[in-house]
């Protein structure tokens, strides 16, 4: 495991904040495919106890992003571009069901305000990437409560795992791109046409995540193949 710099976090010491934690982690190529991850460490470095970290492990474990092996401890999963493509594929489905549904039994409040929203997006300055990044999480956040149902709710919840610190490598996309996945979603909701808004959607998903595989390959944070899966037989013959 390579060595992780100290830091204290500056949000609410919770689980979803260690999750946010280790997933950057991976990202900035401090933990590989195959590294062990020390909870003590996780715990001492963030400065909470180890009831969140277990929390975090338990959420990560869930998305196949680590994985527990009895006696031996906690090892990140394979963090391989197919992987990656695959949690934005499946998160682009749900999505799609929403926004499927969401046409298919339209709202008139829901579409004013996803209309406003769209329409801030438009204005809003190309170079401010966290307001972007607001306004997509709050049209998504908006089309979900209206289209899913309680279960479809808590599957996208269940998959969100470190998607929002994926969305993070993809700051440099195109805002025209970004705007025109998102205005094609909303008109072909307005429209009725729920086939095409899942369409839209996916897409954008599966556009979001080839953008996350190419940062991360030109990083170089993809660790070999092999390696993972030398670990993984090492783990699998205990």
């Amino acid at each position: 495991m390579s060595v992780i710099p100290q830091r204290r976090l500056a949000r609410a010491k919770t689980s979803a904040a260690v999750v946010d934690y280790i997933v950057e982690q991976l990202f900035e190529g401090r933990l590989r495919s195959g590294d062990r991850i020390d909870l003590d460490d996780v715990s001492e470095t963030l400065g909470v106890s180890r009831l969140p970290v277990r929390e975090a492990i338990v959420a990560l474990e869930r998305d196949g992003i680590v994985s527990t092996s009895y006696h031996k401890g906690v090892f990140v999963e394979p963090f391989d571009a197919e992987s990656i493509r695959d949690d934005f594929e499946i998160m682009g489905l749900l999505s799609g069901l929403a926004v499927r549904r969401l046409a298919d039994n339209p709202d008139s409040g829901t579409l004013e305000e996803l209309q406003r929203l769209l329409s801030e997006l438009k204005s809003v300055d190309p170079a401010d990437k966290e307001r972007i990044g607001a306004l997509v999480n709050e049209m998504m956040i908006l089309e979900h409560r209206a289209g899913g149902s309680r279960r479809l709710r808590a599957a996208l919840r269940a998959h969100t795992g470190f998607l929002p610190q994926a969305f993070r490598f993809i700051s440099n996309r195109n805002h025209d791109v970004t705007l025109r996945f998102h205005s094609r979603v909303i008109r072909s909701i307005r429209a009725g046409d729920g086939e095409k808004a899942a369409h839209y959607r996916l897409e954008d998903f599966k556009d979001a995540g080839q953008l996350v595989v190419r940062e991360l390959e030109r990083r170089g944070v993809m660790a070999p193949v092999e390696r993972s899966l030398s670990r993984l037989s090492d783990v699998g013959s205990n």
